[in-house]
């Protein structure tokens, strides 16, 4: 897939607070959102950097962003500090490789730098710097509704947009289902509970996936 490339006007961050859905391992956020059929994000990291701090403290905490993030993506933020090793595709084979060695391969030259994934682990693209929450909202809605296979980003951002994502029943393996309820921190094995949509619930039940997708769920795993 082309590159999406698109520039970004920093505009005031909103308030402070956290995301709930965030994840802490390159691996598990790739391998989550092949799972649950959703885009990955990685927001490659580091313990002395400012902006990254101000950008989990509001960016994170706009309530339209965590919306779209729980809908239609998978949050990871990492460190090269992180212990233990990551793997992605080298040519044509996975490569395991340290934290370090992730953040070279990436090309990480300063933070934070986010690197966008398709739901097959592709890259989409890569981002730069602080993104305030509204500048971040109308990527996460550009991406989600993949409208770079039609448009530009300039031309995306001067129209109103109120995509969500895209609400799915996702049928998988038990051992991705135990997988996504082991490691997702959104995820919810459904038991008569009240629906909140952004939650992705998991069933092994084909009427209840029905249901829950007939109440707008953006992401519901059936045990195939």
């Amino acid at each position: 897939m082309k590159k999406v490339v698109f520039l970004l006007v920093l505009l005031l961050p909103g308030i402070i607070f956290s995301y709930v859905g965030m994840l802490d391992d390159f691996d598990t956020a790739l391998k989550l959102a092949k799972i649950e059929d959703k885009e990955a994000i990685v927001m490659f990291s580091d313990t002395s950097c400012v902006y990254c701090v101000k950008f989990v403290k509001e960016t994170l905490a706009d309530e339209t962003v965590q919306d779209l993030l729980k809908a239609g993506f998978v949050f990871s933020q990492i460190y090269k500090s992180n212990p233990g090793n990551a793997s992605y595709v080298v040519g044509e084979e996975w490569k395991e490789m340290s934290y370090g060695e992730l953040y070279a391969y990436f090309q990480i030259r300063g933070t934070p730098t986010f690197w966008f994934f398709t739901s097959e682990n592709a890259l989409l693209t890569n981002l730069p710097g602080y993104v305030p929450a509204k500048d971040f909202t109308t990527i996460l809605r550009f991406l989600g509704e993949r409208a770079y296979e039609t448009a530009t980003f300039e031309d995306y951002r001067s129209k109103e947009s109120t995509f969500m994502g895209e609400p799915k029943i996702v049928r998988v393996s038990e051992e991705d289902y135990n997988y996504v309820l082991q490691n997702d921190p959104i995820a919810r094995e459904y038991k008569d509970q009240e629906v909140d949509k952004f939650t992705v619930w998991l069933t092994k039940d084909e009427s209840t996936a029905e249901s829950l997708l007939e109440e707008g769920v953006f992401r519901v795993i059936l045990l195939n």
